[in-house]
């Protein structure tokens, strides 16, 4: 099973890995900030992820639209200006939301070899 010990740049694995504990400690809210941190760090690590498209309900959409959108969004139209934004639409996050986010940041920096 992964874990942030595989990611290999170093400030990224830190990220996760202050957002494991965050989520151990049953701070969601926290979590879910330090993850929507990280995922913008790891675009700024590969940018190229801007680019990308991935086929969805029968049309494509850039590849980072997939971050879940669960009251931390991330805003198309930034995307679309090279310059990605989330946008916190709520206040609180639970620890089970904070894990959704965990795991999509660590699924793509893996996947991107961050």
């Amino acid at each position: 099973m992964p874990t942030p010990k595989d990611i290999n740049d170093p400030t990224l694995r830190e990220k996760v890995e202050t957002a494991f504990a965050e989520m151990r400690a049953g701070k969601g809210t926290d979590a879910v900030r330090t993850l929507a941190d990280s995922f913008l760090y790891l675009l700024e690590l590969k940018p190229a992820l801007l680019q990308e498209k991935i086929a969805m309900r029968n049309r494509e959409i850039p590849r980072v639209m997939r971050w879940p959108a669960l009251g931390a969004n991330i805003k198309l139209d930034s995307v679309i200006a090279g310059k990605p934004e989330i946008e916190f639409i709520r206040e609180r996050f639970s620890v089970s939301e904070a894990m959704t986010y965990y795991q999509f940041v660590l699924d793509e920096a893996l996947e991107k070899n961050a």
